[in-house]
């Protein structure tokens, strides 16, 4: 037996000394990307096993070498964009299945870059050497093809003892996240049906109208705004004229807040319905939103969105939009998005009335690509030589937008108030949001404040921000308050924040910032 083995051996050096080759550079991605130890062990394992194959069967070889090859472009421009802190790309997946076409094209044109190119290329390159090894490399195993088979099985047998890696582990475990992702789109289907229906019957006491000061209420949401790009927090460069004067008039507050996750798609529903960060499902289904409260209490209410709807029934967001009088989206086609200068031409053609109105206005703000959210002509940086100051310059740009929505408001009692669905990492060599590990600056967000009348609760708001920096969690019960159709004011001052899904909760304190 001992001389047969050896004699299969040196009879096939080639061929086994090629296929462990193209298995090793098969797994380098991986193992180089791999978060943690458990992840690594894993890996080596899924090394030893595909050295093993082609003794017995070179068309699983094949099978195993081609997927794994393919994830490796997937999992590895996560890894290198975004961070893999987590070993899970199923967040990742599922904003590619909910973006609009407008976001994924930006995205692509934006964050795929040289690195991905050369991943895609050496992932290229070993399915060559793959094609190489099935055609011009054969052998005459015997003993090593049932050795092979045996040590095949016996390893997987082991190992799905004490995991399923099917399920648990990257990268076998894609094709169920995809799978997963679909069937939670589903989900998410019936949770918004269910949540509408909840919605239809309930009731909603009327308040007092006694603290009820304003006629005009708009909350002007920002996208992938990092406050220490404001000259109003401190921004050594004057991204904020209109606010920044403003403050001078007294009437405007400027909170210390943060975000409560880094996901538009779970930020905007916690902002706005009494779900939170530790409970984000159950609560969002059995809540209204802050529209619905304006609507009970007489206020005519508007959704004014830049942003892409995927349709009433198909995003928790759209499903907010839809509690709304009146609801309006500026890129319902998707093939271009435009500046927000669009949602100033939508109030304009608006008749002037003396209606109690409330107003949630949806900016496309800061969204990454920064360069198409701003005129070139009013821009900070008339020539922007890189992505801060196109970063900068989106930030001037809502300022200016924002002075406009407050001109046509300003002789009427006002509420006006702004913040972010989140921050944004700014850097000139990476950008964005939704990193893992996440940093600080995702979760930086303004929360300001303008009041045209005297309002004693935000002055007691204020003073309460002095003991500690707010979570954005319940903002919808601070507006409620602040505006006089709640009493109860609920403030958050936790620093546990979503990071990339709700699962995934951390401490903001542990975090670092970007730069």
């Amino acid at each position: 037996m001992k001389k047969k083995l050896h004699t299969e051996f040196y009879t096939n050096q080639s061929y086994f000394y090629f296929g462990t080759l193209i298995s090793i550079l098969t797994m380098l991605p991986q193992l180089m990307f791999s978060p943690n130890s458990t992840h690594t062990l894993f890996l080596a394992i899924t090394l030893l096993l595909l050295i093993t194959i082609p003794k017995f069967s070179k068309i699983l070889f094949s099978v195993f070498i081609i997927f794994i090859n393919l994830s490796n472009i997937v999992i590895g421009h996560i890894a290198l964009h975004w961070g893999y802190a987590l070993a899970d790309i199923k967040p990742r997946i599922e904003v590619a299945f909910l973006s609009p076409m407008y976001e994924s094209r930006e995205y692509i044109a934006r964050y795929i870059d040289y690195r991905d190119y050369g991943l895609a290329l050496f992932s290229l390159f070993v399915l060559f050497l793959l094609f190489k090894f099935l055609r011009h490399f054969t052998h005459s195993y015997r003993v090593f093809r049932i050795i092979g088979a045996g040590v095949f099985v016996l390893i997987l047998l082991s190992v799905t003892f004490y995991i399923n890696p099917i399920r648990e582990f990257e990268p076998f475990s894609v094709p169920c996240e995809i799978c997963t992702v679909l069937d939670d789109k589903e989900k998410i289907d019936q949770i918004i049906k269910a949540r509408e229906e909840y919605i239809a019957h309930i009731a909603i006491p009327k308040a007092s109208t006694k603290n009820q000061l304003y006629d005009k209420i708009i909350i002007v949401m920002g996208e992938s705004v990092n406050k220490s790009h404001m000259a109003l927090y401190g921004y050594t460069l004057p991204t904020t004229p209109f606010l920044s004067s403003l403050q001078a008039s007294k009437k405007l507050y400027a909170f210390n807040a943060i975000a409560p996750t880094n996901q538009t798609r779970y930020s905007i529903p916690i902002d706005l319905t009494d779900a939170n960060v530790h409970y984000f499902e159950k609560r969002y289904l059995h809540s209204c939103s802050i529209i619905t409260h304006f609507k009970a209490n007489q206020y005519d209410t508007y959704w004014i969105s830049n942003q892409g709807s995927v349709g009433k029934n198909d995003s928790s967001i759209a499903s907010i939009a839809y509690e709304a009088n009146t609801t309006f989206y500026a890129n319902v086609n998707y093939l271009d998005a435009k500046t927000d200068e669009v949602l100033l031409n939508y109030l304009n053609s608006l008749q002037p009335n003396s209606k109690k109105e409330m107003m949630v206005l949806h900016l496309m703000g800061s969204h990454s690509d920064y360069v198409n959210r701003y005129n070139k002509e009013t821009a900070l940086f008339k020539n922007a030589k890189n992505i801060v100051e196109e970063y900068d310059n989106s930030i001037h740009y809502s300022d200016t937008i924002l002075s406009q929505i407050f001109e046509k408001f300003k002789h009427q009692k006002l509420l006006l108030i702004y913040l972010s669905d989140h921050g944004e990492n700014i850097n000139l060599e990476n950008n964005g949001h939704g990193f893992s590990p996440s940093f600080k600056d995702e979760y930086t967000v303004p929360f300001v404040i303008y009041s045209s009348v005297k309002n004693p609760r935000l002055d007691e708001i204020y003073r309460d921000n002095k003991k500690g920096t707010f979570n954005l969690e319940n903002f919808n019960s601070m507006i409620q308050y602040i505006s006089g159709i709640s009493n109860h004011k609920n403030l958050s001052y936790s620093h546990d924040v979503i990071s990339v899904e709700p699962s995934n909760i951390v401490d903001f304190d542990q975090m670092e910032f970007y730069n």
